[in-house]
């Protein structure tokens, strides 16, 4: 895909964690991050419309101390248009790049530089995660592949209750969530 002079201008994909240089970007755009990922999370429960990041309630210190803690320590994928992150991708180490957050600031451009940053991944074979719903959806029409449901226990590191070859649920927040493992993980 050929970007237009003026696109690339306006762009930048941060690399935070992953290139040294762009490390200062993880404290300058932390609180954008955080309510970038807030957002993102808000109501994604079906079940429970206060539910947030990581299962915690919605706006409470728990949930902006989760966020902070893996913004601190995660590495992170981030595009930037005008001054602004318009997509992120957080990642722990854990066979291989376990994505473990990503949000959008919502606008199409977002939703389109979310889904370059999961090509990109894709394409590269470089990272995995645990999806459900519009994220999953949107992956596997990108041609990202499911993983056999048969490697969640030891690809996660907690107990699974299996549904089929693609889904399972385990609890996040004392809840049980539907999820499934797409991307490609590595042999530790």
């Amino acid at each position: 895909m050929v970007k237009s002079f003026k696109s690339f201008l306006n762009e930048r994909v941060l690399s935070i964690g992953l290139n040294p240089e762009h490390e200062q970007h993880r404290e300058k755009h932390r609180q954008e991050i955080h309510d970038l990922i807030h957002k993102s999370y808000k109501g994604v429960s079906k079940d429970d419309p206060d539910e947030g990041y990581g299962g915690h309630k919605s706006g409470s210190k728990e949930e902006s101390d989760a966020i902070h803690h893996d913004i601190t320590h995660s590495k992170i994928k981030a595009i930037k248009r005008d001054g602004k992150i318009s997509a992120v991708n957080l990642y722990k180490t854990q066979h291989g790049r376990k994505s473990i957050a990503s949000a959008t600031n919502g606008t199409e451009q977002g939703k389109k530089d979310w889904k370059q940053i999961k090509h990109e991944d894709n394409k590269e074979k470089r990272a995995w995660g645990e999806v459900s719903g519009a994220a999953k959806a949107v992956q596997k029409k990108m041609g990202v592949p499911v993983v056999d449901t048969k490697h969640a226990e030891r690809l996660i590191g907690k107990k699974v209750n299996i549904k089929d070859k693609e889904s399972y649920t385990r609890k996040i927040g004392g809840k049980e969530h539907e999820k499934s493992i797409m991307g490609h993980p590595k042999e530790d």
